[in-house]
């Protein structure tokens, strides 16, 4: 079985919580393990108040290391909300496993979904980044 393999059978179904299992804490350690990035600890104060975690993921210094791309690759961090520039919600973009994008929520914890499916079921615009070339 493979590194990923493993990981998505580890994880996937995790009960969502908003402070110790949510979508930062799922995205950061998806890059940890499976692709060798380290992304910044999220504030657990911030995740319950959605203007402040739009405000920390837009204005982040952390996210000058990162620019967006057009279309999805493998590993490429997701950042989601109905406004660009004013993301709510993050995820990984999987291209290995059917194109799908890790995430976390709510009602059904850590779960796989389609792209165009996840965009159109929440009036989400997806916002696809990877680190700069150094």
């Amino acid at each position: 079985m493979t590194e990923r393999a493993t990981f998505l059978r580890r994880w996937r179904g995790t009960a969502y919580d908003k402070v110790e299992r949510n979508c930062w804490w799922l995205a950061a350690l998806a890059q940890a393990e499976l692709f060798g990035r380290i992304l910044p600890a999220a504030d657990p104060a911030l995740v319950a108040d959605v203007r402040a975690r739009a405000e920390t993921m837009a204005t982040h210094p952390a996210r000058a290391e990162w620019c967006e791309i057009q279309a999805p690759v493998d590993g490429a961090l997701v950042l989601m909300g109905k406004v660009a520039g004013a993301e709510t919600h993050c995820g990984v973009y999987l291209a290995q496993d059917g194109g799908l994008i890790l995430h976390t929520d709510e009602r059904h914890g850590v779960v796989l979904d389609p792209p165009l499916e996840l965009a159109a079921a929440r009036r989400w615009r997806l916002t696809y980044l990877v680190p700069k070339v150094q």
